[in-house]
C-alpha cells in the first residue's frame, strides 16, 4: 500500500515498528506489563484449545504471552510492519503453528468469523486510536462468542490535563474536556493520528451503548511510577509498589488519576 493511501496511524506504526519495543524496555514498563497480565489472567479461558483475539497486537507482546500459556492466537493490527515484528517474535519462540496474522482496521473486522471468539484483548489503547471507537466496539462485538469477553485499555482523559496546562491554553483544555479528542504527538504532521480519551463514566456509557456490560474497571497506573522509574530497579521494589498499586486501582476515586483505564466486559444478553 502506498504512503498516500495509508492512514496516519498506519504510517506512524509502520515507521516505528522496528524500534517500537525499545521505547518500552525499562523497569517501569516491566512493572506496568506485569500488572496488565495480572489483571488479564482471571479472564483467560480455561480451555486451551480455544482461540484468543489480540486486537491491535503491535509487535506481539501479549500474543507471545498467550502462546506461551498454550492458547491459539489471532493477531490483528492495522500495520503490516507491526504484524511482521509480531510474526518474527512468535516464530522465534516456536509458536507460529497456532497463530494467525490478519492486517485489519478495528473498524472493519470482516476478515474474522462472526461469533467465534471467547476472548478478545485490545491492550495498548487501540480502540481509542480508531476513527470511531463506537464502530470498532460494534465490530468487536460481532466477532465475540455469546459468552465472550473483551479486555481492553483506554487513555484516561483526566490524565492529559497536565499537558494542556503546559500549553497554557485554557480554550484547548476546555474543548478537550468536552469531547476527549486529541492526537498522537509526533513531529511529522502526516503521522498525527486522532486519539479519543475517556473518563470512567464516559467509557462505561460507551461500552454499554455498544452492547457490553462492564465486569471490572481498573486504573493503570494510579501511582505515577513512570516519573519515578528509579524506585522500580529491583524485583523486590516492583513487588512492593505493585501491592500498593493494586490496593488503589479499583478505588473509583483513585482511578481518575490513572493514565489508562483497563476494562473487562461481557456481552449484554437479550
Amino acid at each position: 500500500m502506498s504512503r498516500s493511501k495509508r492512514s496516519a496511524v498506519q504510517r506512524y506504526h509502520d515507521r516505528v515498528s522496528g524500534c517500537y519495543d525499545d521505547s518500552y524496555d525499562d523497569a517501569y514498563w516491566q512493572w506496568h506489563n506485569s500488572l496488565t497480565w495480572d489483571y488479564l489472567k482471571p479472564y483467560l479461558p480455561r480451555d486451551l484449545s480455544v482461540g484468543v483475539l489480540d486486537l491491535g497486537c503491535g509487535t506481539g507482546t501479549w500474543a507471545c504471552k498467550l502462546r506461551k500459556s498454550g492458547y491459539a492466537v489471532t493477531c490483528v493490527d492495522i500495520s503490516t510492519k507491526m504484524l511482521d515484528q509480531a510474526r518474527l517474535k512468535i516464530e522465534r519462540m516456536g509458536g507460529s503453528d497456532r497463530t494467525r496474522f490478519v492486517q485489519a482496521d478495528l473498524c472493519d473486522l470482516s476478515a474474522l468469523p462472526a461469533g467465534g471468539a471467547p476472548l478478545a484483548i485490545a491492550l495498548g489503547d487501540p480502540v481509542g486510536c480508531t476513527r470511531s471507537p463506537a464502530l470498532a466496539l460494534k465490530q468487536i462485538r460481532r466477532v465475540l462468542a455469546d459468552d465472550g469477553l473483551l479486555v481492553a485499555t483506554f487513555d484516561n482523559r483526566l490524565a492529559a490535563i497536565d499537558h494542556y496546562l503546559t500549553l497554557g491554553d485554557p480554550q484547548s483544555l476546555a474543548r478537550f474536556l468536552r469531547d476527549g479528542q486529541t492526537n498522537w504527538l509526533t513531529k511529522d504532521a502526516d503521522e498525527r493520528f486522532p486519539i479519543t480519551t475517556f473518563g470512567p463514566d464516559d467509557l462505561r456509557a460507551l461500552l454499554e451503548t455498544a452492547g457490553f456490560e462492564v465486569v471490572e474497571m481498573v486504573g493503570k497506573t494510579v501511582l505515577p511510577m513512570r516519573h519515578h522509574r528509579h524506585l522500580l530497579e529491583t524485583s523486590e521494589a516492583r513487588r512492593t509498589w505493585a501491592k500498593i498499586e493494586k490496593s488503589l486501582c479499583r478505588n473509583p476515586f483513585a482511578i481518575g488519576r490513572a493514565s489508562h483505564l483497563q476494562v473487562a466486559c461481557r456481552l449484554i444478553r437479550g
